[in-house]
């Protein structure tokens, strides 16, 4: 111990020793001194996930909130739970303290930290001055903390194992415990209320895979028309646990309508993080109506899928988004008498719900004068889409004739409106309907006729309406509308063939990995290779090895169950599983608020128990004859009321058994200190006076020094049942 040198001392004097002195000269000061008070920066430490081979650090402070030197016996990691998978040291030059520590009339400075640290890593030594010094140590304790002066810790996790990983960091303080004919004080003190605590450690260990989902695989344009664009957008996830790197996408094989216009935040490439996505913009800006095609490479260091291709197509094939365009024919009406050499003048509406009025593609003609020429073109002059166009008689000829007009969309989609004219003739006397048309007795020179003359939308070459009749007089009813099997699928729009274009697509279709919706149900691709089906964020073609199970894929924690969880051709033991019957296990052991009490005292007791397997839990307490437990049963978390010890203390056993649904259980124990009224929160007294004076008599701390000596000696323990 110091010696009484600086300008105001303290004096821990026998009863004996002060009489003895002669001394009778009333005291200066009498102070009244907290004991130490152990506070942790946190108890839970999470360090998210890391690679099996790699590290993540953090650092925890223990401080001594108290007035007198704390001493930290012990730090260890728990020893029944994981904590193989961490470690930690104590660093003596990041020790800190309050300046002026020391000086303030406590003769207790040590505040350093022995050379030998927890986890069995050296802590280096520590810098002898005012401070201490290793040589100064007293033996069994790791480190004596001044008021305010605060210790790091550093905690590693590194894991050896897959999965959820926990583990606990258990520290103990501890009073000095002086010899039977010690007549000095201790140099340091337990926290008497806390003398031991618990460090929550929480991490994940990865296998440090990266997995590359790129999405969609194949991206359709549509149909579109000059002088508009539209933009496909190429998501790229890394959906494993590991850093994945990609390098900058390219285009190839693609004309100057195609081109990358932005890729990923701010156009950053480079490494993307588990669960970490991005995009690539392409934009198609067609100079023409021809179909064309382009792909999009996609290069990273996903060793299963090094480079992926994205078909890009445009104006090809049929758009199941696509709807027809409509026209109608609002003057002149069917069966339109036109006498003399001026032209026939048309009044047109057309329409597209997919694109402007003026992209379409408008022709009329006559289908039978001029066997389905075109006699004049109809394009719209602006988006109303509202036409006049002229026919020249010339062009026609003389006789009856069907004038259809014929609008086509993007997608070659044709829609049709038609009157029936009569060029320079007379109506026919079988003509009963008005339509220019007579019966079978009035065919004209290639045979054609009226096949219903009592409905003027009838007529040979009309336009064909959903009503049920053969318009058109073909012998077919109704084709190409709505009702009826346009792809020979036996399936109609009417009957929710989603497009009746396509003979592969409708209802209850097989699906197939072609980027179309084949059964109708609304998703692209399910239940084939190009689908992530259970949703786990892979795919056949990411090496899903079970795509209609979520916990099996490249990167699942491989169970011992007799399946290949992580889809890399091992199973179970020879990949090193982990039994999915796994025992539970107690984190760190009983956390108590508190382990010491007096009588009547309340203290939240707590236990984590962990099951790899997720089951849940049951707990049951117990405890020595005397605590009052609440609740016994089912929760992780009880009160412990504190009774009335017999002598001058007393040590209760604590019991906790955690059980999981399998039965499997395990079982803890610890003690709760329990002292008489008064005699554990009381203050350390002592006496200051000026240098060369001297006091009346002992110092008085209330038998508080003597009463924590007895901490480990005096208070008995009660025999178990």
């Amino acid at each position: 111990m110091r010696g009484p040198t600086a300008l105001l001392a303290i004096l821990h004097l026998p009863v004996a020793g002060a009489l003895a002195a002669g001394c009778f000269q009333d005291p200066d000061t009498v102070q009244h001194l907290d004991y130490p008070r152990g506070e942790l920066s946190t108890s839970m430490v999470e360090f998210g996930s890391a690679e099996q081979g790699a590290s993540v650090s953090r650092t925890i402070w223990l401080q001594n909130q108290g007035d007198l030197p704390m001493g930290l016996s012990d730090v260890s990691l728990g020893t029944d739970d994981r904590s193989e998978n961490f470690s930690f040291s104590l660093s003596t030059s990041d020790m800190e303290c309050p300046e002026g520590s020391g000086d303030t009339g406590a003769a207790f400075s040590k505040g350093f930290v022995s050379d030998s640290g927890g986890g069995g890593e050296e802590t280096g030594s520590t810098t002898p001055g005012e401070t201490g010094s290793p040589d100064d140590t007293p033996e069994g304790v790791l480190a004596v903390l001044d008021p305010e002066c605060r210790v790091p810790i550093h905690i590693n996790f590194s894991p050896v194992a897959l999965g959820e990983l926990y583990g606990s960091l258990i520290l103990q303080t501890a009073t000095e415990k002086l010899g039977e004919n010690a007549t000095g004080d201790p140099e340091y003190f337990s926290d008497p209320t806390h003398a031991k605590r618990i460090v929550y450690l929480k991490g994940e260990g990865e296998r440090g895979i990266p997995n590359i989902q790129v999405s969609p695989r194949r991206y359709d344009y549509g149909h579109l028309w000059s002088g508009t664009e539209e933009q496909a957008y190429i998501s790229i996830k890394n959906t494993g646990d590991g850093d994945l790197t990609v390098q900058e996408p390219y285009l190839d094989g693609c004309s100057d309508e195609f081109e990358i216009t932005a890729m990923g935040d701010e156009g950053a490439y480079a490494v993307l993080e588990p669960g970490i996505s991005t995009y690539v913009e392409i934009t198609y800006a067609p100079e023409d109506t021809d179909a064309t095609s382009c792909v999009l490479v996609i290069e990273s260091d996903d060793e299963d899928s090094p480079s992926i291709e994205v078909d890009l197509d445009a104006n090809s094939g049929s758009d199941p988004d696509n709807r027809p365009p409509t026209v109608v024919i609002r003057d002149p009406g069917v069966g339109y008498q036109h006498d003399g050499l001026g032209t026939l003048d048309l009044e047109l509406n057309i329409f597209d719900i997919n694109q402007p009025a003026d992209s379409l593609y408008c022709r009329v003609k006559s289908m039978v004068l001029a066997e389905g020429a075109s006699v004049a073109h109809c394009e719209a002059e602006d988006e109303s889409g509202h036409i006049y166009v002229s026919v020249d008689p010339e062009d026609v000829g003389v006789g009856i004739d069907t004038i259809k007009v014929q609008v086509t969309d993007a997608s070659e989609i044709i829609s049709y409106a038609s009157i029936s004219v009569l060029w320079n003739a007379a109506f026919p006397e079988s003509d009963d309907d008005g339509d220019g048309w007579g019966d079978e007795n009035d065919q004209d020179e290639d045979g054609n006729y009226d096949c219903d003359d009592l409905n003027a939308a009838t007529y040979p070459y009309a336009a064909e309406v959903a009503d049920g009749s053969d318009n058109d007089c073909d012998g077919v009813i109704d084709e190409g509308t709505d009702s009826y099997d346009d792809d020979g699928d036996s399936f109609t729009e009417d009957a929710d063939d989603c497009n009746d274009h396509d003979g592969e697509i409708y209802p209850g279709a097989w699906e197939y990995a072609d980027d179309k919706d084949n059964d109708c149900d609304g998703t692209i691709d399910e239940g084939t290779s190009l689908y992530d089906d259970d949703g786990d964020g892979y795919t056949d073609m990411d090496g899903d090895c079970a795509d209609d199970d979520p916990d099996i894929h490249p990167t699942a924690v491989e169970y011992c169950d007799g399946v290949d969880n992580d889809c890399n051709g091992l199973r179970d033991y020879s990949d090193g599983c982990i039994e999915i019957n796994s025992d539970p296990y107690i984190v760190g052991g009983i956390n108590m608020q508190q382990t010491a009490c007096e009588p009547d005292d309340a203290i939240m007791v707590s236990v984590f128990c962990y099951d790899a397997d997720g089951q849940s839990l049951d707990y049951a307490w117990s405890g020595d004859e005397g605590l009052v437990i609440e609740p016994l049963t089912g929760s992780p978390t009880v009160t412990v009321n504190c009774p009335e010890p017999s002598g001058e203390g007393q040590l209760y056993g604590l019991y906790v058994v955690c059980t999981d649904e399998d039965g499997n259980a395990v079982w803890d124990f610890d003690d709760i200190s329990v002292y008489p009224t008064n005699k554990l929160y009381i203050k350390y007294t002592v006496i200051v006076r000026e240098e060369g004076g001297c006091t009346t008599g002992a110092l008085a701390p209330a038998l508080s020094l003597a009463w924590l000596a007895l901490v480990g000696a005096a208070v008995r323990r009660r025999r178990r049942a």
